[in-house]
C-alpha cells in the first residue's frame, strides 16, 4: 500500500510538471495580405512576454497589438492578434 501511495504521488507531479513546461503554441496567420497573426501563450509555460517575443520574431521590424485577451477557464488563456508594420 505504501509503494502504491508513493508511485501515485510521482506519477502526479510528473503530471504537474509536464503541464508547467507544454508545448509552445505557433503563430497562425489570419491574413497575408493585411500581415495580421495570431497566437496564443497558454498556461503557466508562456506568458505575455513570449507572445511578444513571437511577434518580434515574426515581425521584420516592428509590430502592432491589434488584440489581447485574456481569461482563465482552469488555466490562463491569453490571445494576442498582431500586425507587422513594415
Amino acid at each position: 500500500m505504501k509503494y502504491l501511495s508513493v508511485l501515485i504521488g510521482m506519477s502526479l507531479l510528473a503530471s504537474c510538471a509536464q503541464l508547467q513546461h507544454g508545448q509552445m503554441q505557433p503563430v497562425i496567420v489570419k491574413s497575408y495580405k493585411e500581415r495580421i497573426y495570431f497566437t496564443s501563450c497558454t498556461g503557466g509555460a508562456e506568458d505575455w512576454t513570449t507572445c511578444h517575443g513571437k511577434a518580434r520574431s515574426t515581425c521584420i521590424g516592428d509590430y502592432k497589438t491589434l488584440e489581447k485577451h485574456e481569461a482563465i477557464q482552469g488555466t490562463v488563456i491569453r490571445e494576442l492578434t498582431f500586425q507587422c508594420k513594415s
